[in-house]
């Protein structure tokens, strides 16, 4: 590898092979806030390769997770979950 990433869709036909060496993980389906938490979390302690995963919400915003360095994925935090605000 020269230090490219490895970006896959979670929500696609690709196979396990591809998300289990996966720098990064997303779908493309949004989902619940509560849900896209919920799989964001599943998605790291999963995939310990995976260092950043995204899943968009259904009202806008999203749950993005990233692996901290050094850490098993117990130590994997969920970082942001957000929303699209509204007036």
């Amino acid at each position: 590898m020269n230090g490219d990433l490895v970006i896959v869709r979670l929500d696609s036909a690709v196979g396990e092979d591809w998300r289990e060496c996966a720098d990064v993980l997303y779908c493309a389906r949004p989902y619940p806030l509560r849900t896209a938490a919920l799989l964001t979390g599943l998605v790291l302690g999963r995939y310990p390769g995976c260092v950043l995963a995204w899943v968009p919400g259904t009202g806008g915003g999203g749950a993005i997770g990233v692996r901290r360095a050094g850490l098993s994925p117990a130590g994997a935090v969920v970082l942001a979950v957000a929303g699209r605000r509204t007036r």
